[in-house]
């Protein structure tokens, strides 16, 4: 396998926090690596290379989610009193980015292993 450029330290730390911007805004990696130049390859081999900087990308990664959080608690805490239109939008980011807590679509296993797909209707909060 072909060695690409070696990068020096503070060309590779600039990269990384070139990527930063990117992923607090939502950006996947391979999409931040395409959009400041950088192969998703390098910046794979980068984090395998040092746990620290995984975990600090991660965190990049996770700032989106935080706010979107912020926003659900700003919206319980409002809820009733004004139309808000954040309420949406996060809604929408948390059912598509944090599946796993958010998601409006549930996975059935029948007996037969078969996995059929739905989505869960539930009450608005006037109904019974």
């Amino acid at each position: 396998m072909a060695q690409g450029k070696a990068w020096t330290k503070e060309e590779r730390n600039v990269i990384i926090q070139s990527l930063r911007e990117y992923l607090e805004l939502g950006f996947s990696r391979n999409k931040a690596c395409e959009l400041t130049g950088l192969a998703s390859s390098t910046l794979s081999n980068w984090v395998k290379e040092d746990e620290s900087l995984g975990i600090k990308l991660q965190g990049w990664e996770n700032a989106i989610n935080k706010v979107a959080m912020q926003n659900i608690l700003d919206a319980i805490n409002k809820e009733g009193e004004t139309d808000d239109a954040r309420k949406e939008t996060t809604k929408w980011w948390l059912e598509r980015k944090m599946k796993a807590d958010f998601s409006t679509r549930t996975d059935i296993t029948t007996n037969d292993e078969k996995i059929e797909s739905g989505v869960v209707i539930l009450p608005s909060k006037n109904e019974d």
